[in-house]
């Protein structure tokens, strides 16, 4: 039976960091897989886990693109899961819902009887910025509140920036917890500890606040989206909206490559919830990461196509947004 664990938190909060660091901590003789979703269509978080984990024969990743994996839970996810578990069969399957998706129902076709023998339903992690937790924006929100209420573990994370009172919040929300929690954790960059895994799942939590949710969402119009770019295209501009969000993402071939100075001004320029890409740049492959306006990147292998996705709370001017884009590229 695979052992299978979500790991869950809102927008920007840093799971993929998270994800690297458990896939760090993993045993060398287990294989892991990672089932990625994101808001946007382009698919960069599954991207970024290929180029930094290698190409180790015991990790794969496996992406959803397009929305929430609860929307997408039916037929498309089961027949990803389906075909992730049969091709690789993993020892350990971490699944990676966006950060504007509710978990409830990903539980609860992990929990069908389908999957009874299949899968081993370990404890469900959530990642916290302690910060949001006097932020009305997040504490009203309603995946916000999900995440956390279905979690086994709680984990805060970014703590270098979070006050004494962000603290006090956060350990009241643990105190407050109903079921208990299984476990949790202060940590900081996303270093959790693979231990966290094995504390237990509880089912119950399901039964908490078990109304289906609703919100309109815009689904990928076509799988087509996430072939690669034909050798005549340059570029493929994609784009998505629903759960006040809006994301605006670009496939751009490899030959095409930035120039690193004004790719950072064009990121750092901008005003939105959140940023992220790997780029093919002047000095090589690059991992961009934009989030609560701060610029953070990282060096990655050369890329065959660059991948860039924008999320907003506003509706973009798309065509302005991307002849600001393509300006970056060296002539």
């Amino acid at each position: 039976m695979t052992r299978t664990h979500i790991i869950t938190g809102f927008l920007g909060v840093g799971k993929t960091t998270a994800i690297l660091n458990l896939l760090k901590q993993k045993p060398a003789d287990e294989k892991w897989a990672v089932l990625v979703n994101e808001f946007g269509e382009v698919g960069v978080d599954g991207a970024i886990l290929e180029s930094l984990t290698g190409d180790s024969d015991n990790i794969v990743t496996k992406e959803i693109p397009g929305g929430c994996l609860c929307c997408v839970s039916g037929l498309p996810f089961q027949m990803g899961l389906n075909l992730l578990i049969a091709k690789e069969k993993p020892d350990v399957l971490l699944i990676e819902p966006t950060g504007l998706g509710h978990p409830r129902n990903i539980l609860k076709t992990l929990r069908d009887e389908h999957y009874q023998d299949v899968l081993d339903i370990g404890a469900s992690v959530c990642l916290i910025d302690p910060r949001h937790l006097s932020d009305s924006r997040h504490t009203q929100h309603e995946t916000f509140v999900d995440q956390i209420q279905l979690a086994d573990v709680l984990v805060a994370n970014k703590t270098d920036l979070a006050s004494e009172q962000d603290k006090a919040a956060f350990d009241e929300l643990v105190g407050q917890a109903q079921p208990d929690k299984s476990a949790f954790a202060w940590v900081n960059q996303g270093q959790i500890d693979i231990a966290l895994l094995n504390y237990p799942a509880d089912k119950q939590r399901l039964a908490v606040h078990p109304e289906a949710h609703s919100h309109n969402h815009k689904k990928a119009t076509s799988l087509d989206n996430q072939k690669p770019l034909n050798s005549d295209e340059k570029t493929r501009r994609l784009s998505n909206h629903g759960q006040g969000h809006f994301s605006l993402g670009w496939l751009i071939q490899g030959d095409q490559v930035f120039a690193i100075e004004k790719i950072r001004n064009f990121l750092s320029g901008l005003d939105i919830e959140r940023a992220k890409g790997l780029v093919n740049t002047c000095q090589g492959g690059m991992v961009f990461n934009l989030r609560e306006g701060v610029l953070s990147e990282m060096p990655t292998r050369a890329l065959d196509e660059s991948r860039l996705e924008l999320i907003s709370k506003s509706a973009f001017d798309e065509q302005v947004l991307e002849a600001e884009l393509l300006d970056c590229i060296q002539k």
